[in-house]
């Protein structure tokens, strides 16, 4: 029998919900996935497809109630329960962060926190604060001493430790933890009765969960089951840290998302993220927009998560209320579902300026609190190195663009010379702060 999915038709998004077992078993036999679950919403209660395997040592199968670490997926979750005390005007989206969580947050809103524009240098400080009420508390209280990468609202960057603010907001306001507030007012009304919070660390007593995978040249090797990234803490929680949930579930929560009136907002575009990933528009609240492949200057919105082993993707169609669930045990598995949803074109908009002939104004030393990157002139392009790493090229797509065998790079904020201020790599702001070190 043919492959359902042989020649996607007009919208891949609607044709792999439509048929979740299929789209299961499609990602299942791709060299970057173990095992796969999917969730498709069309009509009704959502429809679930598992295939692949859970454990690659065991052999045990993935099954419709197989749990995932849903990883960044929260921060979705995260935002809806930020927006309900929005719409029952306990907070407003303008109001600024330091009225109710005080701190040097100077500028930010709290529209910035959920669409990765509050400007904080702490996109990724992963760092074990207890298995307490007060974890989240203590991690707020260290990120008083962050800086900075750019003013608030000024763009995009992605940012963990944003979120665990606005989950931290969202306790203040609600005078419960995260976790008691996330279940009370997202997860029982949205029925999702599967989904519950693992630590890393008591990740190996969760027979339920999936192991978590490394893939590379198609070869899987399964990592312990007891995590111990402080990514899984606690004090991440709000970001991604410790919850496990199912397709269903969040399904099920997709579906009570695009119906409930107010949450338009999150879904439209308050960050654009310019160059870079062409068809990623920036980011809504909670969401990131994305320029649809199927209908031109129309958008949809999606939101990936990942754990040690683990990733996962929900992408959702707002204009027809369509949407799907794809969670998978393999580090690399968000990139094959990518692939499926993302239709081969030009990138939306308009022409992008050629890339100019001397390339010697990029060059410089741009930082972050995780990373100090030196960028020189070299080959065809520019090179990129970061201590402890070869030197890594960048190839010219366009003046803002450069492709990496890591992903694009783009440069942001140029002046009247051409020069830019900053760069954004995987979705996070490099800071321009001297020139380059002679090599």
């Amino acid at each position: 029998m043919a492959d359902p999915f042989d020649s996607l038709p007009s919208h891949p998004l609607h044709t792999l919900a439509a048929d979740p077992q299929a789209a299961a078993e499609l990602l299942a036999a791709s060299p970057s996935v173990v095992g796969v679950q999917v969730a498709g919403v069309v009509d009704g209660a959502p429809a679930v497809g598992a295939a692949g395997v859970a454990d690659t040592e065991t052999g045990e199968p993935v099954t419709a109630g197989t749990g995932f670490r849903i990883g960044s997926i929260t921060k979705l979750l995260t935002a809806d329960l930020v927006m309900g005390c929005v719409r029952d005007r306990l907070v407003g989206l303008e109001d600024p962060l330091a009225r109710f969580v005080p701190g040097p947050w100077d500028g930010v809103l709290v529209r910035h926190l959920l669409s990765h524009s509050s400007g904080l240098d702490a996109g990724d400080i992963f760092v074990d604060t207890g298995d307490d009420d007060e974890a989240i508390t203590r991690y707020t209280d260290m990120l008083r001493g962050v800086g900075s990468l750019f003013p608030p609202g000024a763009t995009f960057s992605y940012c963990n430790g944003g979120i665990v603010l606005a989950g931290r907001l969202a306790e203040i306001l609600l005078g419960r933890t995260w976790r008691e507030a996330l279940r009370e007012r997202v997860l029982d009304p949205a029925g999702m009765r599967e989904t519950r919070f693992v630590a890393g660390a008591d990740a190996e007593h969760d027979t339920g969960t999936v192991r978590g995978h490394v893939v590379r040249d198609g070869e899987s090797t399964p990592l312990p089951r007891r995590i111990g990234n402080p990514m899984c803490t606690r004090g991440l929680d709000p970001a991604g840290g410790t919850v496990v949930s199912t397709a269903a579930d969040l399904g099920r929560f997709t579906q009570a998302h695009l119906r409930t009136p107010g949450t338009e907002v999150m879904r439209t575009l308050h960050a654009p993220a310019p160059g870079g990933v062409a068809a990623m528009r920036g980011a809504g609240l909670g969401w990131m927009v994305w320029a649809d492949p199927a209908r031109s200057g129309q958008s949809g919105v999606r939101v990936g998560g990942a754990n040690p082993g683990q990733s996962g993707l929900i992408a959702a169609d707002p204009a027809t209320q369509t949407a799907l669930v794809v969670l998978t045990n393999s580090d690399q598995g968000i990139d094959a579902v990518n692939a499926l949803l993302d239709a081969p074109g030009p990138p939306p908009g308009p022409v992008p300026e050629p890339a100019p002939a001397d390339l010697s104004r990029y060059a410089g030393r741009y930082s972050s609190h995780a990373v100090a990157m030196e960028v020189t002139t070299g080959g065809n392009g520019l090179l990129a190195r970061a201590p402890g790493y070869p030197a890594i090229p960048l190839a010219p797509r366009d003046r803002q663009t450069f492709d990496s065998p890591g992903g694009p790079v783009a440069f942001l904020g140029f002046d009247e010379h051409g020069a830019p201020d900053s760069l954004r790599f995987r979705m996070r702001v490099m800071r321009r702060d001297g020139p380059a070190l002679p090599q």
